[in-house]
């Protein structure tokens, strides 16, 4: 109970010195970005090779639009906001493709009941960012694939194929087909615990919300952040798990060191839940799991590489082991 009291009182500070506490005038950052990331177990401090095993990402986002200055036919998306409708606050559009891959631990042509089903997802992330100095709102929405369409079996194959690892057999007994229509919401808040000219410290809360056929969750996430230039961006992205942050948007020199975490209520998850017979694992789903990260950040000029760990606990209730992986990513500005 205190935990929880201790989580609301620090996120309600937030909202509040986030978005009353605006001064700078905000800047749009001129350029696009294409960006890549790599998810996997096997870049994580132990190799395990299990449940979320594999994530990668390619993406584009526009450069920034202050539509409360510009006047051009987009001119309608600053209204796309739940916080900042009708606030001032720059505006910039991203979209990527992504695949994630799941597996048991084991590698035989069966799924035991403590490990997690085969399953494979191939979609569209497409969305809209709004950045205030000290508040960034990421509203968004997945459209793809699961099953045999989503090429995980063939991905991992490929991989397994050219670095001689072991072949996974059980591919036949993945989550089914099914189209995917999964919007999600985040919004962070920026407070600064100090500052200078030259290290500064800050604390990143994040609200999380996703409701679709294959994710249905609400999560509360805090990161704390020390190093130099902290205001180039909002955080680093990810794909499954905490908060998914926008790209750097400044060319100044930043490095810093992160770490944090948070609780998330999961109410649907397809991969645990499965949607065929052979993959059914839904009636031990966890209801409650806590995520975990930490990492460091480098940018300078648009160019922003990056690695973070992440650590989760249980998803069911006869998994027998918690879980972790390693992002690698890298942006480039133009």
């Amino acid at each position: 109970m205190c935990r929880k009291v201790l989580l609301s009182v620090i996120f309600v500070f937030i909202f509040f010195n986030s978005v009353y506490a605006e001064s700078s005038e905000l800047v749009p950052y001129k350029k696009h970005s294409v960006y890549g990331m790599w998810e996997n177990d096997k870049i994580s401090f132990i190799h395990t090779d299990r449940n979320y095993t594999n994530g990668v990402r390619y993406g584009y986002t526009s450069k920034e639009y202050d539509y409360f200055k510009e006047d051009n036919k987009m001119s309608w998306a600053k209204n796309v906001s739940v916080v900042n409708y009708n606030k001032p606050h720059i505006t910039r559009f991203h979209i990527s493709i992504n695949q994630e891959m799941y597996t048991p631990e084991h590698r035989r042509n069966i799924t035991l009941i403590n490990e997690h089903a085969y399953g494979g997802f191939l979609y569209l992330n497409a969305g809209i960012y709004n950045r205030t100095e000290n508040t960034f709102e990421h509203i968004g929405i997945k459209t793809g694939v699961t099953g045999p369409y989503s090429f995980a079996e063939e991905a991992q194959y490929f991989i397994h194929k050219m670095f001689n690892k072991g072949i996974f057999y059980g591919w036949d007994r993945q989550v089914g087909t099914e189209f995917i229509f999964n919007p999600y919401y985040q919004w962070t808040g920026r407070a600064y615990i100090f500052k200078t000219d030259y290290v500064s410290m800050d604390f990143l809360g994040t609200l999380d919300i996703a409701a679709g056929n294959a994710d249905t969750h609400f999560g509360a996430y805090g990161i704390i952040r020390i190093g130099h230039n902290l205001d180039n961006d909002f955080g680093v992205q990810k794909i499954n798990a905490l908060s998914d942050a926008a790209p750097v948007h400044s060319d100044k020199f930043s490095f810093y060191f992160f770490a944090g975490g948070g609780p998330r209520i999961v109410l649907y998850n397809l991969f645990i839940a499965g949607n065929n017979s052979t993959s059914d694992l839904g009636y031990n789903t966890n209801l409650l799991r806590w995520d975990a990260e930490c990492g460091v950040v480098l940018s300078y000029y648009g160019v922003r590489v990056g690695y973070s760990w992440t650590y989760y606990t249980k998803e069911y209730s006869s998994q027998p082991y918690n879980h972790s992986y390693g992002n690698l990513f890298i942006e480039i500005s133009f």
